[in-house]
């Protein structure tokens, strides 16, 4: 009697099924993590909107009472209480001031209603300010011919990257540049600082899945001998699909 045996497997065929298989697990994790972003965006615009709103309401609210306060009290109150009621009023300013700049880096407002360029030379303006960073920035005057979630994703992109730079704390130059390219924009955002650090490396894996998903292509370099980072930015006006 002779016993039927099964065929071995073919190897062609196990390496065609286990590189299928790790394709489909690439292709499923990249959605992930399209998702998981997507989703932290509009976590991100929920609680600028309540900050915005409740927490702008509640200073803005205070600010109007001690205006109030200061109207009937006038100058009876002696130098201690006066000085109390001046810091009062102070530090409500500052929160206001810190309010509106934590509202911004949840969901940049000037984003939404003005454009790229608009949102970009704010952010630059204020965080560099602060740092004592100069920085050149060549923007497009017009409005950029980009879907909304392309240009939040290059502000991220800039933000984080200025962010970086601020972290190190080498850099004394920072530089933004966007243009036409091609059927599409490029950025490039550069500094004079040493080169990256660990904590930006991850953070490049992020903004490469950012503009991946916008249709575009990232790319990241130091320049020789510790004279600055380049990150330079494609994205097509209409997003791959």
């Amino acid at each position: 009697m002779s016993i039927a045996t099964l065929p071995d497997a073919s190897p062609a065929a196990d390496t065609h099924t286990s590189e299928a298989s790790g394709e489909a697990r690439i292709a499923e994790l990249s959605e992930l993590a399209t998702h998981l972003l997507t989703s932290a965006e509009d976590e991100r615009s929920i609680l600028a909107k309540e900050l915005h709103d409740e927490l702008g309401g509640l200073i803005t609210a205070a600010k109007m009472d001690m205006a109030w306060l200061s109207a009937h009290i006038g100058t009876s109150l002696d130098p201690a209480a006066d000085e109390k009621f001046r810091s009062v009023v102070q530090m409500l300013n500052q929160a206001m001031t810190l309010k509106r700049r934590v509202v911004e880096s949840l969901r940049p407002s000037l984003l939404d209603h003005f454009g790229l360029p608009v949102a970009l030379r704010s952010h630059l303006d204020e965080n560099c300010s602060r740092a004592g960073l100069e920085y050149i920035a060549t923007l497009p005057e017009e409005t950029l011919d980009l879907a909304p979630a392309s240009q939040l994703a290059l502000f991220r992109v800039a933000q984080e990257a200025l962010a970086g730079t601020l972290a190190r704390g080498t850099a004394k130059h920072v530089e933004l540049v966007i243009e036409p390219e091609g059927e599409g924009y490029s950025m490039l955002i550069g500094d004079d600082g040493g080169e990256f650090d660990v904590a930006m490396q991850r953070t490049l894996v992020g903004m490469r899945h950012r503009i991946r998903a916008a249709g575009g292509t990232l790319q990241a370099d130091c320049l020789p001998g510790g004279q600055g980072n380049r990150i330079r930015v494609y994205v097509p006006r209409s997003p791959a699909k």
